[in-house]
């Protein structure tokens, strides 16, 4: 068996590769996920103002009734009082009367109000219906790319993992293969780590004397002892 460590050195050179591809291919799809989910939050809050709109609407028919009931029974208090000669009976009737017309009145205020809302309600609805619809057009040219780009790094996935399957030979045993690999998921796609001068050229930290010593004369694994990463001269 030759030396493992040089063996993952080549290896290296293409799980560099592999893991920015496989990171895009994860990144791709969260991306558009995300762009989704945003697209989705500004048209609920446009349904959230169509619905708001469309009560407030109902709400002013409701009044709208609300006043024409009142007019109806004011008109026939008018009629009753001017046919009926008994006093407390007139005054009952304009009494009454009064206290309808300050209701019309309040209800023609709250009308005035929510149509008001109505209103801005409307140019709120525009603009974010304009807003959404420049959003669907870049989302779907946005997906457009993101198929493309998919399509792309999975071509240059498949090609890096054959170069991978052809460089991987016997000098490598099991364990140190999943060593490696699992440095390479938690450090980033880097598993080893330069040695020079006595420090580590991933994490920057000092190593002790004897470890240049160790890699110069043995062909075993050796770690750095902050980082972890296979270490190699």
């Amino acid at each position: 068996m030759g030396n493992p460590v040089q063996a993952l050195l080549s290896l290296q050179e293409i799980d560099r590769d592999l893991f920015r591809v496989n990171a895009e291919l994860k990144r791709l799809p969260e991306d558009q996920a995300r762009r989704q989910a945003t697209l989705d939050n500004v048209k609920g809050v446009l349904e959230e103002k169509r619905t708001a709109l469309r009560g407030n609407q109902v709400r002013i028919k409701e009044l709208d009734d609300m006043i024409t009931v009142q007019q109806q029974r004011i008109r026939k208090l008018e009629n009753e009082s001017n046919s009926n000669k008994d006093v407390t009976v007139v005054e009952a009737c304009r009494y009454e009367i009064r206290g309808l017309r300050r209701q019309i009145e309040e209800t023609e205020r709250e009308q005035f109000s929510m149509m008001e809302d109505i209103e801005r309600g409307k140019m709120e609805i525009d603009k974010i219906e304009e807003r959404l619809k420049l959003e669907l057009s870049n989302f779907e040219q946005f997906c457009q790319n993101v198929e493309t780009e998919i399509a792309d790094a999975t071509k240059r996935q498949g090609d890096l993992q054959g170069k991978r399957a052809a460089r991987l030979g016997k000098d490598v045993d099991a364990n140190t293969l999943d060593l490696y690999d699992r440095l390479l998921a938690a450090r980033g796609g880097e598993a080893l780590a330069r040695l020079d001068g006595g420090v580590c050229q991933c994490c920057y930290m000092q190593v002790p004397p004897n470890i240049s010593v160790q890699l110069a004369r043995s062909s075993k694994i050796i770690q750095c002892s902050s980082c972890d990463r296979i270490m190699y001269l």
